[in-house]
C-alpha cells in the first residue's frame, strides 16, 4: 500500500529542513508538511527540502492533520503522522508499518526504553498519557499507554472513524474511537528526543498544557457519551440513587437542625457532587456492561 507521511508544523523553521532530510533516510513515500499558520519561513524551507506543502491557516493539530490527509495522493493506503520538531525518530517509522502489514489497523508509538532521552517528555504530558490510557482501558478495554505523535493508521480505518476534534484532542479521539469500534491497535516501542529547536506549543506553556488536558478529557467524554443514545438502566439507576441519597441527607439534616440557616447551604454544596458521582458511576457501569456484551459477541 502507498504510504503518506503527514507532519503538522507551526513556526518550525529551525528544525523542518533537518527533519525532512532525516525522514528521507528512512522513508520513501510522499512527505506532506502542513504549515499551520506559521509566521516564519517554515513553509518555504519545507518546500525547498523537497516536501509537498499544504496550507492550513487555522490553528489546530486536528485541522492540520485533516489538511494533510486531503492533500495526500488519492491512492494512499496508510497515513503516518509525526511531529516536525525533531523529537520523533524517523527510523521508528518502519516498525510501525510492519505492525500495519501484520494486520493492525492503527500502530501507535509507545515512547519507552533506552531510546527515550531523559526529560524529553514533560511531566504534564506523562500524566496526560497515563490518564488517557487508563480511561480508554476502563471504558473499552484496549491497552494504550501513550498518546505518541508518531503513529500509522490505515486510510480506510481513518475514514470510518470520522474524527471531529480540530485541536489537541485529535489523537485521543482517534484512539478512543478505534478502541470503541474494536479496531486492531498495536503499540510499538519507539524512541523520543528533545526537540531540535524552537519552542513547544503545549508543554512549554502552562495555559496551553491546561487547555490541551481539558481537550483530551472532553474528547474522551464525548466518545463515551456517543454510545448512549438512550439512557441505560445503569445511568438511570445511578441518577435515581443520587437523588435518593440527596433526599435522605436533606431530610436527616432538616430533622437535626430545622431552624439552621446553614442547612440550605450545606445541602446545595453536597447536591451536585452526589448527583454527579452517582450518575458517573452509572455511566462507568454501563460502559463496562456494553464492552462485555461486545466482547461476548466478538470473541
Amino acid at each position: 500500500m502507498k504510504v503518506t507521511l503527514v507532519m503538522p508544523a507551526r513556526n518550525e523553521e529551525e528544525t523542518i529542513a533537518r527533519v525532512i532530510a532525516e525522514v528521507r533516510e528512512h522513508f520513501e513515500g510522499a512527505v506532506i508538511v502542513v504549515d499551520n499558520g506559521s509566521t516564519d519561513s517554515t513553509a518555504q524551507l519545507a518546500g525547498e527540502a523537497g516536501a509537498l506543502v499544504a496550507i492550513e491557516p487555522r490553528a489546530g493539530y486536528g485541522r492540520a492533520c485533516e489538511a494533510g490527509i486531503a492533500a495526500a495522493p488519492t491512492d494512499t493506503g496508510v497515513f503516518v503522522f509525526m511531529d516536525a520538531d525533531g523529537s520523533d525518530r524517523p527510523g521508528d517509522i518502519s516498525p510501525l508499518l510492519r505492525a500495519i502489514d501484520m494486520g493492525a489497523d492503527l500502530a501507535l508509538g509507545d515512547r519507552k526504553g533506552t531510546g527515550v532521552e531523559k526529560g524529553s517528555i514533560a511531566l504534564a504530558a506523562r500524566f496526560g498519557n497515563h490518564l488517557s490510557g487508563l480511561l480508554i482501558r476502563a471504558f473499552w478495554g484496549s491497552s494504550i499507554h501513550d498518546l505518541s505523535p508518531l503513529k500509522a493508521v490505515r486510510a480506510d480505518a481513518l475514514r470510518k472513524l470520522d474524527l471531529q476534534e480540530k485541536t489537541y484532542g485529535w489523537t485521543v479521539e482517534m484512539l478512543a474511537k478505534a478502541a470503541r469500534d474494536g479496531l486492531q491497535i498495536a503499540e510499538v516501542e519507539v524512541g523520543y528526543r528533545h526537540r531540535a529547536g524552537g519552542q513547544s506549543k503545549v508543554s512549554g506553556n502552562l495555559w496551553a498544557s491546561i487547555k490541551a488536558g481539558y481537550r483530551i478529557l472532553r474528547t474522551i467524554a464525548a466518545v463515551v457519551a456517543s454510545g448512549f443514545r438512550r439512557p441505560s438502566a445503569s445511568i438511570l439507576i445511578g441518577g435515581a440513587s443520587g437523588l435518593g441519597l440527596l433526599g435522605a441527607f436533606g431530610a436527616w439534616i432538616w430533622v437535626q437542625a430545622p431552624s439552621s440557616s446553614g442547612v440550605l447551604v450545606a445541602t446545595w454544596l453536597l447536591a451536585w457532587p452526589v448527583v454527579l458521582l452517582t450518575v458517573g458511576a452509572g455511566i462507568v457501569v454501563s460502559a463496562f456492561s456494553r464492552r462485555n456484551r461486545w466482547v461476548s459477541r466478538n470473541p
